[in-house]
């Protein structure tokens, strides 16, 4: 085999190589039939070596009988280019004699001219429990999850610190996935050794780390954030060059043995991501304030993720409605989710969506408002067939790779066109990689939906560079006080002037008066929304709205 060859094969093989005891890689160079594989597979099936030569018939003899026609058509099937199910198990013999269950996904890596080339494969060997994550060696987030259950059910008090870096993706494309995970590691190994004896450390969702500690004050994990940023900023080295990078952190004291550990970890991560996208990475506390009905923060939050559990018991929708800058006729309305309950009565969405955006179950919620809003819009859309509906899109929905069947199924369910709908991107969009941010915003505007843009600064507008946005938003977080602050006249006037010369439809927001409508009207805007208009309101009050009834 040539050089350049095993030069290739190497180099993917480096890309896929996340392995631990019960995850293996190997990659196949199809056209020299030889394949690179994980050293731990090597010792566990007893391999003659790391790199196998004739590999296709020395692991087809591995596999069961009963499974070797199975997996021959699969990996005929996959070789030749063709489309098939990524995934398939069957059954192995290790060095012992003994067969085990193997989950394997594998992906055909092409040349120029479209030929298959490489094959690069995960296994996970479903004979050995293993709870420690590959690249740092800590245990994982459901060994985190079991440990906080535990302490609950002893009645100890604890606190959390969750760090993560900040524009970790960036890392990942400048230096390369190797480098990340050793910048992984190393900073894992300082957590581990700055905590030894005080409490556990864990691995969480993503990039996140985390540590508990029934032990330590605030004060106490203050000072170890503080010696953690420094090591990141100033220790980390990459093939010997020192590499700055910076991290958040979010901590939170779990008093209430009544709250379920799930909403625990989420209050962490909402005060880690504050770190991070609020405080330019200074150390965040969740503080567990008492509310006015006498209940906590946290059971507040609690109570909300367990409405979504129990079929999204008290919530509800309210529409605003939109209207044309041009001549004030109603244009569409933006969706606002709802919930109340007692002892909580009505609660405002900004003290539990920002909250339940860091947590899994708001992919269930955001499907939810997705769903009934399409069909509340239905109706409203049959009386006039250029509105639209605008829906805001967390990160929590967007980073889920199920996100576009359930998208493009809540459509087929609901009948509602594509070309009617503006998915908002919010600023909790950021958490996400600009590549696969890219990535689902093309594959929402080939389903012919519009992608809307909320702008409370300057820096928001950077999107507009990578993504191809139709519509901005343009928040009163920005245009407040804007009547007499010349600057703020000058940065909306900068904003909708280069909006409008891009042919971006432009929402001017928050209008409470005439006044605020005539300020407005001074730019090149399309839309306009605020209390002037009406306020958010159920589907069956909107539909008596005098805009709506205009139509």
């Amino acid at each position: 085999m040539a050089g350049g060859s095993y030069e290739t094969l190497n180099r993917i093989f480096d890309t896929f190589a996340v392995t631990s005891r019960s995850r293996y890689v190997y990659v196949y160079d199809l056209t020299k039939n030889i394949a690179r594989w994980s050293l731990n597979a090597v010792d566990y099936f007893g391999l003659t070596g790391e790199y196998i030569h004739n590999a296709a018939s020395v692991w087809e003899n591995r596999i069961h009988p009963d499974d070797r026609d199975k997996y021959n058509e699969y990996i005929s099937t996959v070789y030749a280019g063709k489309k098939a199910d990524p995934n398939i198990e069957y059954r192995s013999k290790n060095k012992n004699g003994e067969y085990v269950v193997c989950s394997c996904r594998g992906v055909v890596i092409k040349d120029y001219a479209g030929r298959p080339v490489f094959y690069a494969c995960s296994i996970i060997n479903k004979g050995i429990i293993d709870n420690n994550d590959p690249i740092t060696f800590l245990p994982n987030q459901y060994e985190m999850l079991n440990y906080m259950r535990q302490l609950k059910l002893q009645k100890k008090e604890y606190s959390i610190l969750m760090i993560n870096f900040m524009d970790f993706g960036d890392v990942n494309r400048k230096l390369g996935y190797m480098s990340g995970n050793n910048i992984l590691r190393a900073t894992a190994t300082k957590l581990v050794q700055e905590t030894t004896g005080q409490g556990k450390c864990y691995r969480g969702e993503g990039t996140i780390m985390a540590f508990i500690t029934p032990t330590m004050t605030i004060d106490e994990l203050k000072k170890l954030y503080g010696r953690l940023r420094s090591f990141t900023r100033e220790s980390l080295l990459v093939g010997g060059k020192k590499i700055g990078a910076e991290i958040g952190g979010g901590v939170i004291i779990s008093k209430d043995f009544n709250v379920d550990e799930h909403s625990i970890y989420t209050s962490a991560k909402y005060a880690l991501d504050y770190s991070k996208t609020q405080r330019h990475g200074n150390l965040i506390v969740f503080h567990n304030d008492e509310l006015d009905n006498k209940r906590s923060s946290i059971e507040l939050v609690d109570a909300v993720r367990n409405s979504v559990l129990n079929g999204m018991e008290g919530f509800f929708l309210e529409y605003q409605p939109i209207v044309s800058a041009a001549d004030g006729h109603l244009v569409g309305m933006e969706v606002f989710v709802r919930w109340q309950k007692e002892p909580y009565g009505e609660v405002s969405p900004s003290e539990f969506v920002p909250w339940l955006e860091q947590d899994p179950v708001f992919f269930t919620l955001g499907n939810w408002i997705l769903e009934h809003a399409l069909m509340d819009a239905l109706a409203i859309r049959q009386g006039k067939k250029d509105f639209y509906l605008s829906v805001n899109l967390a990160f929590m929905q967007l980073e889920r790779s199920e996100f576009r069947t359930s998208l493009l199924e809540i459509l087929r369910k609901t009948g509602y066109p594509a070309t009617a709908l503006c998915l908002q991107l919010t600023t909790s969009s950021r958490q996400l990689g600009m590549e696969h941010l890219k990535s689902q915003v093309e594959f929402l505007k080939s389903c012919g939906l519009k992608i809307g843009l909320d702008v409370g600064d300057f820096a928001s507008l950077d999107y507009v560079k990578h993504l191809p946005i139709d519509l901005v938003n343009i928040s009163p977080g920005l245009t407040g006080g804007m009547g007499e602050n010349l600057t703020v006249q000058y940065m909306v006037e900068a904003i909708t002037s280069f909006t409008h010369r891009l042919n971006i439809r432009t929402c001017f927001t928050g209008i409470e008066d005439e006044d605020g409508e005539s300020l407005a009207k001074r730019y090149p805007i399309s839309d306009m929304m605020g209390y002037f208009y009406g306020r958010p309101c159920r589907i069956e009050k909107f539909k008596n709205l005098e805009l709506y009834k205009a139509l």
